[in-house]
């Protein structure tokens, strides 16, 4: 997003992808329903592009001062949370000496359709309209997008790392491409998107650098001493790199912070504490399953009594938090969810065993059934060591 990008609209003008605010008449300000009213439209009709700085004409008369701008995009972001719309992502840019606000809105989002006072809106042109009962219909069946195909705006393939991509293809397959295949490779992965521009999955999972693109794609590990949350922790680790390296660095956090005792019952040795299975289970399903769109990074918590994993995203539709104890789910990103279970069934590892199997392993250590909450948009699974 540069200046030769906003040129570029400014001379083609407004459309079905890009709004025009001009702000310096009300002070460098906007009104708060009026810019919910065009990001719950464009949230709608598959995203697009707010400049706020920019007359309805297309003339230049900016956003006003830095700070002006972030007190702008400060209001736009409390829009967003205040009234449930989508997350979207802001960027300040200087043209011709004018700072324009640019806010894009996500092209999809699970939780359409968007309301605004009860009304449905739609983005047509450079019109904001309320929808159609049949456009209503459209936008709640259509679930067949997926963030982890996103291509990533700005990655070029030389981001991705083709040994890694290698290896993964020896190790999963059994084969090893010239260098001129991989690219057909990845694109049937879902990790190139038809152009060749690196997607979120790609990045995430063959990416030379991914918390370049995604900084938030991330694992925070924290081991607090006894059972409270306090400032002071006995260990933390920020864990980032791809996907397969952050889930072998997080189990081994778990491994080396985490005690497992056993005792002798006749000539058995018992193992206690909690199922490694079950621990790589909920990792698997928290790299897999989370929302690679929030700002936010998956948290875990050891305590002496207890592992918790906080993950940014809630329940996908219909599902339920007694729909996944009977094993019943929905892969809120399955490029990803498909490449995690690959790579670990090449390495004979014994993950994808389901809730359902987590429960009963922790019941046959005579250990408490995890629990599953959702809150805040964070999904949060307990497992109790005691």
């Amino acid at each position: 997003m540069d200046a030769v990008w906003v040129e570029e609209r400014l001379r083609l003008g407004e459309d079905s992808r890009t709004e025009f605010k001009g702000v310096a008449a009300a002070g460098f300000d906007i009104d708060a329903g009026d810019l919910a009213r065009e990001i719950t439209a464009f949230a709608n009709s598959g995203g697009g592009f707010i400049l706020l700085g920019v007359e309805n004409d297309g003339r230049l008369t900016g956003a006003g001062s830095v700070e002006q701008a972030d007190r702008l995009m400060q209001k736009a972001v409390n829009v967003c949370r205040d009234r449930n719309l989508p997350q979207c992502t802001f960027f300040k840019v200087l043209v011709r000496g004018n700072l324009v606000l640019v806010i894009e809105v996500p092209s999809f989002s699970p939780d359409r359709p968007y309301l605004m006072g009860g009304r449905f809106l739609v983005r047509q042109g450079s019109e904001t309209r309320e929808g159609s009962r049949d456009e209503l219909l459209q936008v709640t069946q259509s679930f067949d997008y997926n963030f982890d195909e996103e291509p990533v705006r700005g990655a070029t393939p030389d981001e991705i790392d083709e040994e890694a991509v290698r290896r993964f293809l020896a190790d999963a397959y059994g084969r090893t491409p010239e260098a001129a295949e991989t690219a057909r490779y990845l694109r049937a992965l879902g990790c190139l998107a038809e152009d060749d521009t690196p997607t979120v999955a790609g990045i995430l999972f063959f990416g030379r650098d991914p918390q370049r693109w995604l900084p938030d794609a991330r694992v925070s590990a924290v081991r607090f001493p006894g059972i409270e949350t306090t400032s002071e922790f006995l260990d933390r680790q920020e864990i980032g790199g791809r996907l397969p390296d952050q889930f072998s660095a997080t189990a081994d956090f778990l491994a080396k912070r985490l005690t497992a005792p056993s005792r002798v019952a006749g000539w058995e040795r018992l193992e206690g504490g909690i199922p490694p299975e079950v621990l790589r289970e909920a990792l698997l399903n928290a790299l897999g399953h989370r929302d690679y769109r929030m700002a936010s990074q998956t948290r875990l918590f050891v305590y002496d009594d207890r592992v918790e994993i906080v993950n940014p995203g809630g329940l996908l539709n219909r599902l339920t938090l007694e729909s996944i104890r009977l094993g019943i789910s929905q892969r809120r990103n399955p490029r990803i969810a498909g490449l995690l279970a690959r790579a670990h069934t090449a390495q004979r590892e014994n993950l994808g065993i389901g809730v359902p199997e987590m429960l009963r392993l922790m019941r046959e250590r005579g250990l408490p059934e995890p629990s599953f909450t959702v809150e805040g948009g964070h999904f949060r699974v307990m497992i109790r060591s005691r």
